[in-house]
């Protein structure tokens, strides 16, 4: 027999204002009066600095569990100023796409002048690098641009997962380049080699490269709703510790050893490598159907639960990635005597209410009459 995630009987949860569908209803502002569990801040941090290992563990339980239920007890929907600040983000992030492309432009004339006047491999690794930055912006800009355009003929649930799919070519990409460069300096030092030139003019424009990745970091970095200026910030993140570390490289091989500019750029290539290499991997999963955070499930059983008054349960609960978006499943359990539509009306309004969460793309919502059923959607071998 299945156990139901949440279970009537609970504290009443709704004033006398309902009507017969709910879709008026206003839901008290803790129905199951979660408020009562918070514990107090100077507790909590009393507890985390204690010298005993227990004590701390039970400060960050209580942590964690007072910042679930403050998560639990947001309000659903968006606000006049939840759009104001939506329209606010999407022109920073728009900012932050096309500023670090027009950058970028100028960073790779920079490092190509550089990695030329000095013949180093060290700093056409990183030049290599700011190529594949203008080509990523390129696939970013495209693929956001293309996502925005609607076709309910072709494409019925949107073109959400055309940014992931990008995101994906790029990381690709990324690794094919680094695989080059770094057969490429094997064959140098197989062969040897002089020491690279490091004028003054290459230091410098690698100089000037690093503060302008600096900005760009710490600006993208600030638009943590944005999945394009996560990687960017990502992007710019890795330039300045690889650029700085090909510099470093590429003016030891000129003062001491030729053989550390191959050597460089070997390193490099493989810490661009292994980035990438995680960047795709993490974006494979999103859009295969990786589970959301459980912190999110647990909020979507909770306003399931406090949807309605005469939702007896919650059967199943299900919210898994489609790209960077979620897709929400919900299994509700109303009276075997509740009429089609009543139970239609109350589960299109969770319907609606689920997908105004900022994260979910669509929500199914399932009415059942019972929870001791085998489970559904389920093949059996």
């Amino acid at each position: 027999m299945n156990t139901p995630l949440a279970s009537q009987p609970a504290p009443p949860r709704y004033g006398a204002d309902d009507d017969e569908t709910g879709s008026v209803l206003q839901p008290l502002p803790d129905p199951l009066q979660l408020r009562q569990a918070l514990v107090d801040e100077g507790e909590v941090q009393r507890l985390q600095r204690s010298r005993k290992s227990r004590q701390r563990r039970l400060g960050a339980f209580y942590e964690e569990q007072n910042e679930l239920i403050d998560e639990l007890l947001k309000p659903v929907g968006r606000t006049s100023d939840d759009v104001r600040n939506e329209a606010a983000s999407n022109r920073r992030a728009a900012i932050a796409v096309y500023g670090s492309m027009g950058v970028n432009v100028m960073l790779f004339i920079l490092q190509l002048t550089a990695a030329i006047a000095s013949g180093s491999l060290a700093l056409f690794a990183t030049m290599a690098d700011s190529f594949m930055d203008l080509l990523s912006g390129a696939i970013l800009t495209l693929a956001s641009r293309e996502a925005r355009k609607e076709n309910i003929q072709k494409y019925p649930t949107g073109k959400s997962r055309m940014e992931t799919i990008g995101i994906i070519v790029f990381s690709s990409l990324m690794a094919t380049v680094s695989v080059q460069l770094i057969v490429e300096s094997i064959r140098t030092l197989i062969a040897s080699a002089d020491a690279p030139d490091m004028p003054l003019i290459s230091v410098l424009f690698v100089s000037i490269a690093l503060a302008s990745k600096l900005g760009l970091f710490f600006y993208c970095y600030s638009l943590r709703d944005s999945p394009s200026a996560q990687i960017l910030a990502q992007d710019h993140r890795n330039d300045l510790f690889v650029n700085s570390f090909g510099l470093a490289m590429s003016l030891l091989a000129h003062h001491y050893q030729w053989w550390l500019d191959p050597a460089g750029a070997i390193a490099v290539s493989l810490i661009i490598l292994r980035s990438w290499t995680h960047t795709a991997y993490e974006q494979i999963q999103l859009i295969v159907g990786k589970a959301a955070d459980p912190a999110f499930l647990k909020r979507i059983i909770y306003i399931a639960f406090t949807h309605h008054e005469d939702v007896l349960h919650v059967d199943t609960a299900h919210a898994y990635h489609v790209g960077n978006r979620v897709y929400v499943e919900v299994d509700i359990v109303m009276d075997p005597d509740t009429t089609l539509r009543y139970s239609h009306d109350i589960g299109e309004s969770l319907q609606m209410k689920l997908e105004s969460l900022p994260n979910v793309e669509r929500a199914f919502v399932h009415v059942d009459y019972e929870f001791e059923h085998k489970p559904e959607h389920r093949k059996y071998k």
